[in-house]
């Protein structure tokens, strides 16, 4: 990949070292971290090292009459941000439109000012959700100019936020579709909720999981699921999957993902890890007819907490999703007591850069 703020942005730190030579430090960083556990062979899924990214987040730079996406800069450079000319790691739809999207915008005095954020959001159909942040009080005038906007865009939804306050135009979701194996799945993601921001990689986290939990026995728990994400694929391997999400948006997708993939064997429960984990605990009569021995977590970057840990290791096989290798390696110290590693994976979600996903799945030791 080719950028022109090579060096200057503070977002592709490895911007020196050539893609095959950031997979090779990479693996060999999580060899050599988790080396004091019996590991299998580290699996290493990548995929292309441009336009990857299905959500980017802007800071926009006003200088006189022109405006800017901005990054922030390198370390090395000091606090404060750069104007950048394009962005080759963002999604084609993304690429492509933002420098149009404004050019349009500096022509607009009222959406122009106090412009502070662009968040963009694509899909495989190249559809986009666009998101204006502004720091200045959103007056009635604006509709008008976003409907201008749309005439000349017409792939992109608008949305529009002031301090807490959202104003949706179109809609406020896209429609993804994955081909996983040979089936393609569908799903509702909701904008300013958490989606996989790398379709490609995602695909193959999904498929890498299936692969590696199609013989387990038992049903399924699935923590911290989101919109489904893992739960609506994994559901054809499991006789019946449970999956819990705080976010309320979130589970209301996951539902309606279930709905349109024609997964009639999941239940999701809007609550956290622990709420959850105290119904196990008490035999709730919602979990009689769950024979639960799997457990599938994508944990936050703190990884889990003391009691979601203890939670956890009470299940026969765990499959873990790490963004985090060193909160990761301090779980599998308890985790690893009664089981074995049976399959490790490093997921390259985000190239040019030191981040580092991971997959593990865990097996309990038979006596």
């Amino acid at each position: 990949m080719v950028c022109k703020s090579f060096g200057k942005c503070g977002s592709c730190v490895l911007w020196r070292m050539p893609y095959n030579e950031q997979l090779r430090m990479k693996s060999e960083n999580l060899k050599e971290m988790f080396d004091e556990f019996d590991m299998p062979e580290l699996e290493i899924i990548y995929g292309r090292d441009e336009h990857f990214r299905a959500r980017a987040e802007f800071r926009i730079w006003h200088e006189g009459e022109k405006s800017f996406y901005a990054m922030r800069k390198r370390k090395e450079e000091g606090r404060g941000v750069i104007p950048i000319e394009n962005c080759p790691i963002v999604d084609e739809a993304i690429y492509n439109v933002m420098n149009p999207l404004i050019t349009e915008i500096e022509k607009n005095e009222n959406l122009r000012f106090k412009l502070y954020e662009i968040d963009f959001l694509s899909n495989s159909k190249r559809e986009l959700i666009v998101t204006l942040i502004y720091h200045k009080k959103i007056d009635e005038k604006i509709a008008e100019d976003i409907k201008k906007l749309k005439e000349k865009f017409p792939e992109i939804d608008f949305i529009i936020r002031k301090k807490g306050r959202k104003f949706v135009f179109d809609k406020n979701y896209l429609i993804e579709e994955l081909k996983i194996n040979d089936k393609i799945y569908k799903y509702k993601i909701i904008e300013n909720t958490f989606s996989q921001p790398n379709r490609e990689i995602n695909r193959k986290m999904i498929e890498w999981v299936l692969q590696n939990t199609k013989d387990l026995k038992g049903d399924l728990v699935e923590l911290y699921c989101g919109n489904g994400n893992f739960t609506v694929p994994l559901s054809k391997n499991f006789r019946k999957v449970i999956a819990t999400e705080i976010n309320k948006e979130s589970i209301e997708a996951a539902t309606y993902n279930t709905e349109i993939n024609n997964a009639k064997n999941i239940t999701f429960l809007a609550m956290s890890a622990a709420e959850f984990s105290a119904l196990k605990k008490e035999n709730s009569p919602l979990l009689a007819s769950y024979d639960l021995k799997n457990v599938l977590i994508d944990p936050p970057r703190a990884g889990l907490d003391d009691k979601s840990r203890e939670f956890v290791n009470g299940f026969d096989n765990i499959i873990y999703i790490s963004c985090n290798p060193q909160t990761l390696k301090r779980d599998l110290t308890t985790l690893t007591k009664k089981r074995r590693i049976k399959a490790f994976a490093f997921f390259d979600q985000f190239p040019y850069t030191e981040h580092m996903e991971c997959g593990v799945v865990l097996e309990k030791v038979k006596n």
